[in-house]
Order: structure tokens, then sequence, then C-alpha cells
């Protein structure tokens, strides 16, 4: 009887520490959003452009994203690889894909025919499609949370 108790316990206890830890993942602040939809924008806008301006803005767009990463660790006491939970993975992986994908159109009109404009484009629509994945990413992770109590 005490090891089914026990046991019952635990997962109680798993079950409350899943909870206390969507519940720290309820509120974004507003840097959060404009931090990822900078590094959104520069990873893809700056592959339209010269090679040094490209690499300038692959660094700043990791330099932004690790540092979010690390302030919203140091606040909530957690962190996330987008890609560890099952149901959410697919929502990592199709940004990633759109987002490639606007790369390789910001290289082609703007390293290859020299239009400039489309690349800026780009990374704006990148920057609107990364927070818009972020948010579905989310729901999808407090789901597969929850099914798992």
């Amino acid at each position: 009887m005490s090891d089914t108790h026990d046991a019952k316990a635990a997962l109680e206890q798993i079950r409350q520490t899943r909870e206390q830890a969507l519940g720290k993942m309820e509120y974004w602040p507003w840097w959060y959003d404009a931090g990822y939809a900078m590094a959104c924008g520069l990873l893809v806008a700056g592959q339209g452009f010269p090679t040094m301006i490209g690499m300038a803005c692959v660094v700043a767009a990791i330099a932004v994203l690790v540092t979010i990463m690390r302030v919203w660790q140091d606040r909530t006491g957690v962190w996330v690889n987008g890609y560890s939970p099952r149901r959410a993975r697919w929502a990592a992986f199709g940004l990633a894909a759109i987002l490639m994908g606007l790369m390789g159109v910001s290289i082609w009109f703007g390293r290859v025919q020299g239009v400039v404009w489309v690349p800026l484009v780009n990374g704006l629509a990148a920057a609107v499609l990364g927070v818009v994945g972020m948010r579905v990413w989310m729901r999808l992770y407090r789901i597969d949370v929850r099914s798992l109590s």
C-alpha cells in the first residue's frame, strides 16, 4: 500500500511542477516578442545582402536569441527547447522551413538579382511569422504538457 501511495504522490508532484512551469509561461513581456521577431527578421533579410552584412545579421540574431534565453531563464527558471516537445515540434520545424524558404528568396533577389527591397520585405514577413509561429508552438506545448498529466 505504501508503494502505491508513494507513486501517486510522486505523480501528483510531477503534475504540480508542470502546472507551475506552465504558469510561468503564461505571460510574455513585450521584449520577448520584439527580440524574437528581430532575430527572425535579421536571419532572413541579412541573407540578401553582401556576405559581411549577412554575417553581421546572423551574429546579431544569435546574440538576441541567446540574450532572450538567458534573461527568460533567469526570470522564470524555465527554458524549453523548441524541438523537444512532441506535439509542438512540428510548429518549430514548420517555422524553420518557412524561414529557410524566405532566406532562399532573399538570397536570390538580393544577391543574385540585386533587388534590395525583397530581402527587407522578407525580413518583415519573417518577423511577423516568427511571433505567430512562437505563439502556435506555445499553444501546442501547453496541450502536450497537460496531456502528460
